[in-house]
């Protein structure tokens, strides 16, 4: 029995050997261990394959100002780095992202504005978590802020001065959902989204989040 025993052992000690290997060779994350946490737990929830859904409010206030522009409208995230914003109000128009570019669609225009986003920009989508950790960490001093229970709330500054973004904080509850989104820039002007009630839906095509609008539309290329 003893022999046995020994044998199992010998044997599975290649293996395990090996697993620690492994683990020794993946690269450790330049983020803070609770910031990485968060973006990972939102990684494994948004990236399953599906479409995930939530309603938002988005308002701005401009620097010196009190009172703030509310529009307000539904949230699609999907694999790999996808976003769709359709605003219901006050005014319809569509906003997309895929692979570095950016739409623009206002129905009452009848114009499609499409851009490549600056890396300011990306970080300012509410897919940050899903950029590259160590582009992250090269770019932005990255932390985390005392939040609600389960909750993390992650703030990134850019290590050096940039017009288009001074901050941009990001909360993470506890099962990945991403609730909040903020950001201001050199100028004062502050951005804020809040998204609740998060559902999972049906993969949407690939033509949703790049929209191209109905035959006639003025197209504006940047």
């Amino acid at each position: 029995m003893a022999g046995r025993v020994l044998s199992i052992l010998l044997l599975a000690a290649p293996l395990l050997g090996a697993r620690e290997q492994k683990a020794a060779e993946r690269p450790a994350s330049p983020l803070p261990a609770e910031v990485a946490s968060a973006f990972g737990r939102a990684a494994s929830l948004y990236t399953d394959g599906a479409a995930h859904a939530a309603p938002f409010v988005q308002t701005y206030t401009p620097a010196g100002f009190t009172t703030a522009r509310r529009e307000s409208g539904t949230l699609w995230i999907q694999t790999p780095q996808r976003l769709r914003f359709d605003y219901d109000a006050p005014e319809r128009k569509v906003f997309t992202y895929d692979a570095g570019e950016g739409r623009l669609f206002t129905p009452e225009d009848k114009q499609l504005t499409i851009q490549k986003l600056t890396p300011e920009e990306r970080a300012r989508l509410p897919i940050v978590f899903l950029s590259d950790p160590v582009e992250l960490a090269r770019e932005y001093a990255v932390s985390a802020e005392a939040a609600e229970a389960g909750a993390t709330r992650v703030l990134l500054k850019p290590r050096a001065p940039r017009p288009e973004l001074a901050w941009l904080r990001l909360s993470v509850d506890r099962d990945g959902r991403v609730s909040e989104l903020s950001y201001e820039d050199a100028g004062g002007n502050r951005t804020e989204f809040r998204f609740e009630g998060w559902r999972k839906e049906k993969a949407r095509p690939a033509a949703d989040y790049r929209i191209t609008g109905p035959p006639g539309t003025r197209i504006l290329q940047n």
